[in-house]
């Protein structure tokens, strides 16, 4: 009988697997080919958030919701926000860590990304994929000690609003470079969680139409070890590398 988690995995990729069929390999992109002469400024203009968590105007927010409604970038302020302001004010999001308490975290960021002003914002900008995927090229683990920081980034940048904004190129750039991330990590930071590139490039591998690794996640595995069924993927994180480097031919 085919479980919950399973059905589930169905409804998301059944129709991805009645799309256009991708061949079995393919070469990486180039920082060049994908980023070309982009360059960050150096000054991105994001916007501060006024009340934050551990602040005395923090503490007389009442509710949940209402700290919701403290941390949604106004609409003037989005007008005229360049794409790097706004990304940089995304992923300082004051309420980074609410997607973990969740049991369906890819389904709180994929709402979070299509509700909250500022995500909406950012996903709209023609140039959002090339600054999004220069971020994550250029960013610097190490500055991120915090783990749930680190994992809610790579949420975002794994989320279905942001991967399906990029063509089959930046997708296959989005693949490589999370394999390099997910390198850093381990080497700077121990933890009993696989660190969230596996999502990025698992999501980024569903999206591209890779079947090969569609047809193993839409299969009923006998036995279920630790790894499987994180992130809602039907995989272990051992699994996603593997097919993530086969897909890159690495």
């Amino acid at each position: 009988m085919i479980n919950q988690n399973l059905k589930y995995l169905f409804i998301v990729l059944l129709p991805l697997m009645l799309g256009a069929c991708k061949k079995e390999t393919a070469s990486v992109p180039t920082d060049e080919e994908i980023l070309g002469t982009i360059v960050k400024p150096a000054k991105t203009g994001e916007y501060i958030y006024p009340i934050q968590p551990g602040t005395p105007e923090w503490a007389t927010l009442g509710s949940h919701d209402e700290m919701i409604d403290a941390t949604q970038i106004p609409d003037l302020v989005l007008d005229t926000i360049s794409t790097w302001g706004l990304l940089e004010s995304c992923l300082k999001y004051p309420l980074y860590g609410d997607f973990s308490a969740f049991n369906n975290e890819v389904s709180y960021i994929n709402d979070l990304v299509q509700s909250n002003h500022g995500f909406k914002e950012l996903l709209s900008r023609e140039d959002a994929p090339q600054v999004m995927l220069y971020f994550y090229r250029h960013w610097d683990i190490t500055l991120y000690p915090n783990f749930l920081k680190r994992n809610f980034i790579e949420f975002i940048l794994g989320s279905d609003g942001f991967i399906s904004k990029l063509n089959g190129r930046q997708q296959l750039y989005l693949i490589s470079v999370a394999l390099d991330k997910k390198q850093k990590q381990e080497a700077a930071y121990q933890g009993s969680i696989p660190p969230y590139s596996y999502y990025v490039m698992a999501n980024a591998m569903i999206h591209y139409g890779y079947n090969p690794f569609i047809e193993y996640c839409a299969t009923e595995k006998p036995t279920l070890p630790d790894g499987y069924f994180y992130w809602r993927i039907n995989s272990s994180y051992e699994k996603i590398e593997e097919y993530s480097r086969a897909l890159l031919n690495l």
